[in-house]
C-alpha cells in the first residue's frame, strides 16, 4: 500500500532542526512545547498531529509501521516533508527512534526521564486509557466512518502493543510498561553520543534553566514554565478530538442511512419488488 507521505511534494525550504527531544510522551513533553513556543521556537508535537487532522495522524502511523518491521522506515527525505516549517521535534523520535537518529546523526539532543514507575502510571491514566477507549465499541465500527478515529485507532493499538509488550492494559501489562520504559531510556543512552544528549531527571526539576543554557538562549526573566500536562489536562486535548471524529462518523452513518432509504423508495415507486429478509418471515 502506498504511503500518504510519498504524495507530498518536496519542500522548497526546511527549517534547520535546532533540537530533537527524544522524550516519551508524560514526561513534561506538552509544557516543554508551550515552552518552547515562548522562546520563539516552531515545535512539533502531538498536539500538532491533532490538530492537523486524519492526513497528519497517518502520516505518523505510518511512520511508525515503518519502524516496527510493518513498512518502510522514514528517512531523512520523509522527515523534512513532515517537519519542514518546524525547527524542534518532540515526542514522534519516541515513535520511531532508530529512524530518527539515522536521518538526523548530527543532531542535538534532549532526553527528559523520570521515575519509570511514574511513567507507567501516567500513561496508563492517560494513553492507555485512551487506547483501550478506542479498541471498545463504538469506536471498533465508527472507524470505518471516520478517518480519525480509524488512524487513532490503528496507532495506539500498535502503541499499546509495544509499550506493554503485548499484554495490553492488565496486571501483566502494566508491569511490563515500565520494563519498556526502563529498556527505551537504556537504548537511547546507548545509541546517542554523550556529547551530543543532555539528559534531565523531571523529578529534579524541568525548567528554563535546564534548558536555555543548552539551547543558547538566555533565561526569561518574569515568565512562569507553562505547567505539566496532567491527566486533566491531557482529556482537554484528546477529548475534542474523539468527539469531533464521533459526529463525523454519524454524520456518514447518517448519509449513508439516508441513501439506502431514498434508493428505496424509488425502486419501489419504479415498480420494483423490495425483498423479504428472511428474519421478518
Amino acid at each position: 500500500m502506498s504511503r500518504y507521505i510519498d504524495t507530498l511534494p518536496t519542500p522548497a525550504h526546511v527549517e534547520p532542526k535546532k533540537l530533537i527531544v527524544l522524550s516519551a510522551p508524560r514526561t513534561g513533553t506538552h509544557g516543554l512545547y508551550n515552552a518552547l513556543k515562548l522562546l520563539g521556537y516552531k515545535p512539533y508535537h502531538m498536539v500538532e498531529v491533532l490538530a492537523a487532522g486524519a492526513k497528519a495522524t497517518r502520516i505518523m502511523r505510518e511512520g511508525l509501521e515503518g519502524e516496527i518491521g510493518l513498512g518502510k522506515p522514514y528517512t531523512r527525505k520523509e522527515f523534512d516533508k513532515w517537519f519542514a516549517d518546524y525547527d524542534i521535534i518532540i515526542e514522534m523520535p519516541f515513535f520511531m527512534l532508530r529512524s530518527t537518529l539515522k536521518a538526523y546523526p548530527d543532531a542535538r539532543f534532549l532526553l527528559v526521564q523520570r521515575s519509570p514507575e511514574k511513567w507507567a502510571k501516567s500513561y496508563e491514566n492517560t494513553v492507555g486509557k485512551l487506547s483501550v477507549r478506542t479498541q471498545q465499541f463504538p469506536f471498533t465500527m465508527l472507524k470505518y466512518l471516520d478517518g480519525m478515529i480509524h488512524e487513532l485507532n490503528t496507532f495506539s493499538r500498535y502503541m499499546n502493543n509495544i509499550c506493554t509488550k503485548g499484554a495490553g492494559m492488565t496486571e501483566e501489562g502494566k508491569e511490563n510498561l515500565v520494563e519498556h520504559y526502563k529498556e527505551y531510556i537504556a537504548t537511547v543512552k546507548r545509541l546517542v553520543p554523550p556529547e551530543q544528549l543532555k539528559v534531565i531527571t523531571l523529578e529534579d526539576g524541568l525548567g528554563w534553566e535546564e534548558i536555555c543554557p543548552y539551547l543558547g538562549v538566555p533565561v526569561p526573566k518574569g515568565l512562569d514554565w507553562p505547567g505539566r500536562n496532567v491527566p486533566e489536562e491531557f482529556a482537554a486535548i484528546a477529548t475534542p478530538v474523539i468527539q469531533g471524529g464521533i459526529r463525523r462518523a454519524v454524520m456518514s452513518l447518517t448519509t449513508i442511512t439516508v441513501g439506502i432509504i431514498a434508493a428505496g423508495v424509488w425502486y419501489r415507486r419504479a415498480g420494483g419488488a423490495l425483498p423479504m429478509l428472511s428474519w421478518f418471515k
